[in-house]
């Protein structure tokens, strides 16, 4: 594989206040890039240029220190120029071609309201319509709030709408490094739709050497009512693009956070989150959302001597397992894939499921009056995908896929380097 990225960017910030204390201003946002892409994988090319243009225009006015709002009106365009080849080497010679132009535009009105009460709640509440070129006018609302009950707790909760055009090749350029056929609407770009609420409640409490002692629990839920599909599944050999069309995909995510400092310098903060993700795709109804891992747990360590002249850092994860594509089911340890176990070989994946593995890192920083030197370790257990190449002996054959990674390809890694700071501002 081989690719090549260009870009170019330019922006412009405009403010005038429309009085002495700037409590009512009005400003001018505007931004311009281009980005440039050519990519070829085997015998694939992807070549692409976007064109990306975007304006805002906002009014703000800061009423008093409990009320203000903003209200705007914000464009975007993007154009896209897509030259797309792919030769498939499967029952004959199988092409997927695009070439051409495609514009995406957007234009809406916003409106935001913030309100606060002391330090004890706070509320941002926003509206804003779109017309999407192609998809009609859409609404899109979005509240947060926060709220300190008593000093030791803080408790927030937010939801809204996001809404986005699917790019489905350049979203999932994984799908160029297989030897499969694309099926479906991989030259469309459907407005994806998406709801996400939840919330975090934190709890700090009144022990170790600082006040960053603390627990807490977030729970946030994505739900699409439209999302662009792309799906191994579906049929051997092939990657079938398709909208959602009414379907279920959400993600549920549960994560819990633990941080303490024992004694003066030394840092222990703990992290577990636990993955929901399911799909419905089609012909198999709702399933686990494939590649996806349903756990992570990290311990991060970090002391430091007086002044901070030396730095001792250690993190250990410990990463859950997720369901692999049902081809995968057919690969055995030796590398090969069939249909039926071979005798005397197991299975790669038993269960359909990747197996859970920890991962280990270590790090030591020596300060110095303006520049550091440190030294570490990566993988400390030396864990490794075994085969991460599906028919990495011939990439041409349909099986042919190196798109399914799901853990560290590199060993045991040591590393040693210096930063050096040219200059500090005092």
């Amino acid at each position: 594989s081989d690719i090549c990225n260009r870009s170019i960017n330019g922006y412009v910030k405009v403010g005038v206040p429309l009085n002495e204390d700037n409590s009512q201003n009005i400003a001018l946002i505007a931004d311009y890039g281009y980005q440039d892409m050519d990519s070829y994988f085997g015998s694939t090319k992807y070549l692409a240029g976007q064109h990306s243009a975007m304006a805002n225009l906002l009014y703000q006015n800061v009423i008093n220190d409990s009320h203000r709002f903003t209200l705007g009106l914000n464009g975007t365009f993007d154009r896209y120029d897509e030259d797309f080849e792919r030769t498939i080497w499967m029952m004959g010679a199988l092409t997927s071609r695009k070439e051409g132009i495609t514009d995406l535009a957007n234009a809406g009105v916003f409106g935001e309201y913030t309100y606060h009460a002391g330090d004890k709640f706070s509320a941002i509440a926003g509206l804003r319509g779109d017309w999407f070129y192609g998809q009609g006018f859409k609404v899109s609302p979005r509240v947060t709030l926060k709220y300190v009950p008593v000093e030791e707790i803080v408790i927030r909760a937010n939801g809204g709408r996001g809404l986005r055009y699917s790019t489905p090749l350049v979203d999932n350029i994984g799908v160029f490094s297989t030897g499969k056929e694309f099926v479906g609407a991989y030259n469309d770009h459907i407005l994806e739709d998406a709801w996400t609420f939840g919330g975090n409640i934190t709890y700090y409490m009144p022990f170790g050497a600082s006040s960053n002692t603390y627990i807490s629990f977030d729970y946030f839920r994505t739900q699409f009512a439209q999302q662009m599909v792309v799906d191994y599944e579906y049929a051997a050999n092939q990657i079938h693009f398709y909208a959602l069309d009414g379907n279920r995909s959400f993600t549920d995510n549960y994560q819990f956070d633990f941080s303490v400092d024992p004694v003066e310098r030394f840092n222990i903060t703990a992290t577990f989150r636990y993955t929901n993700a399911k799909i419905e795709l089609a012909g198999k109804g709702l399933v686990e959302k494939p590649m996806t891992s349903r756990f992570k747990g990290v311990l991060n360590m970090q002391y430091a001597t007086n002044l901070n002249k030396w730095i001792f850092d250690f993190t250990a994860s410990l990463n859950g397992s997720c369901r692999v594509y049902n081809f995968m089911e057919n690969l055995n340890e030796d590398g090969t894939m069939t249909s039926a176990p071979k005798e005397g070989v197991e299975r790669m994946y038993k269960n359909g499921r990747t197996p859970v593995y920890p991962l280990l890192y270590a790090q030591v920083t020596r300060r110095f009056k303006g520049w550091d030197v440190y030294a570490g370790v990566e993988n400390m257990t030396n864990f490794r995908q075994k085969n991460a190449i599906i028919g990495a002996s011939d990439p041409r054959q349909p099986s042919f896929d190196a798109s399914c990674v799901w853990g560290p390809l590199m060993g045991v890694k040591a590393h040693v380097g210096f930063r050096f700071t040219l200059w500090k501002k005092a």
